[in-house]
């Protein structure tokens, strides 16, 4: 019933499948990507949850179809959830692999799938979303189908995050934002359960983002929970994505922390006299965290998939990514924003300092940030760009894990190539402003010159 003829390929995304609803992405090419993912999976077991957009519900009925049509057993409907609520069950129900309906932190207009294998190891372009794409093309003939079984693992999965979390019972004032996301299905019965009341925004679900955008990557998005920290003076805060994967954490200020800095208090909390944690980071990094973690840090190409599987090869006890993606070897090495969020309460709750005060230590170079110049990306182009960079700084330390990244004494650079959008992003770091500025003016010259 599901089944069409045509279906816009270009929703197939490096990570996950996203696009506009229902003009790029909809109920058919749900069910015929879902029955896709059965094939390439020989599944006989499936998870599936979605995020509460608007387009959700008919969505997963969508998923749903093409998992029975796809000759799968089982499928297990754990309802509306986060992300990382999805991997928890993905894992613990020992399931073939799940299909999530969301679109994370994009618009409202838009959704999408997340897909997991065997262990709740996520599904991308290097690892099977390729082989599920050229698999869409399937006969149209139904497999006998299988049961579908609600079921609830939302106490589970809190008894998990208390359990880690490691708590404290001294009181601070915190904010935590929403975002209008589907967080609140977890946060209300987890802040309950651990008796902690913080100042709610956007607690009420709502797929149409009505207080800004879902995406908390973005400063204006962050401008809510800044003045109601500053308003109520509270501690610190905490902003939600639309699906609740990624945390952004803002100090008493109301300034917003690096992720590799909330990666280094994590670091230096857990790391004890005789052993320290293993992290895999994103190789973006500053400077001082990976001087911080040392040898005891395994740098990663950017993107989540890539730090949670170099975090599984090594065996490694936390990872994190610039995007604010961070993960625990406890979840399977899989993110879990509330997990960040319990620990970082903790750690400011026993150390009697502010947030900046705890992370003054790691400022000691001037970092850019993430820099993103649009750009054509052909295949000529993008060589040229990384061929201008490797000449040009070739007196430097150069690696090729992501992009390119040039070492220097006093200063050092990345730039990548996007794997979602048509954009080059670039990181510069130094000893201080004035130099970066010099050089980050330099590198967007140098692109400007091979465009």
């Amino acid at each position: 019933m599901w089944y069409c003829i045509f279906m816009n390929q270009s929703i197939f995304k490096a990570y996950d499948v996203r696009g506009l609803y229902p003009q790029e992405f909809d109920e058919q090419a749900a069910y015929r990507i879902a029955r896709a993912t059965a094939e390439f999976l020989g599944a006989k077991t499936m998870l599936v949850a979605m995020d509460e957009r608007h387009s959700s519900v008919t969505i997963k009925e969508a998923v749903i179809a093409g998992l029975e049509d796809g000759g799968v057993a089982e499928i297990i409907d754990i309802g509306a959830a986060t992300t990382p609520m999805y991997y928890f069950a993905a894992y613990d129900a020992k399931v073939d692999g799940g299909i999530m309906v969301t679109a994370s932190h994009n618009p409202p207009q838009y959704n999408g799938l997340k897909i997991v294998g065997r262990g709740g190891v996520p599904i991308y372009s290097g690892s099977g979303l390729k082989d599920i794409q050229k698999l869409l093309e399937l006969d149209n003939t139904s497999k006998q189908a299988g049961s579908v079984e609600e079921i609830s693992v939302l106490n589970q999965y809190l008894n998990f995050l208390v359990r880690e979390s490691s708590g404290k019972n001294k009181r601070i004032r915190f904010v935590i934002d929403a975002s209008n996301g589907v967080a609140p299905v977890v946060l209300k019965p987890l802040l309950e359960k651990l008796n902690l009341d913080p100042v709610l925004l956007n607690f009420d679900i709502d797929g149409n983002f009505p207080n800004h955008s879902p995406d908390i990557s973005k400063k204006d998005n962050l401008q809510q929970l800044k003045n109601k920290i500053i308003e109520t003076g509270a501690d610190l805060g905490f902003a939600f994505d639309g699906d609740a994967d990624r945390l952004t954490v803002l100090d008493e200020k109301g300034d917003k922390l690096p992720a590799e800095f909330v990666v280094g208090l994590l670091f230096k909390a857990q790391s004890g006299l005789f052993r320290k944690l293993k992290v895999v980071y994103d190789l973006r990094f500053s400077k001082s965290i990976k001087e911080l973690v040392g040898k005891n840090g395994f740098p990663s190409p950017t993107g989540y998939v890539y730090v949670r599987g170099k975090m599984e090869e090594i065996g490694a006890d936390l990872g994190g990514e610039l995007a604010g993606h961070f993960d625990f070897k406890e979840m399977n090495y899989a993110e879990s924003a509330m997990l960040a969020m319990l620990r970082i309460l903790n750690i400011v709750a026993s150390s009697g300092k502010t947030l900046s005060a705890l992370v003054e230590p790691f400022k000691k170079y001037v970092n850019s940030g993430e820099i993103n110049i649009e750009i054509n990306q052909n295949d000529s182009l993008r060589s040229k760009i990384m061929e201008n960079f490797k000449n040009k700084y070739s007196d430097g330390k150069q690696n090729f894990l992501d992009g390119i990244t040039v070492e220097y004494p006093e200063w050092w650079f990345n730039a990548r190539f996007s794997n979602t959008e048509p954009l080059i992003r670039i990181v510069v770091e130094a000893g201080t402003k004035e130099l970066m500025e010099q050089k980050k003016e330099e590198l967007i010259l140098e692109i400007k010159k091979a465009v």
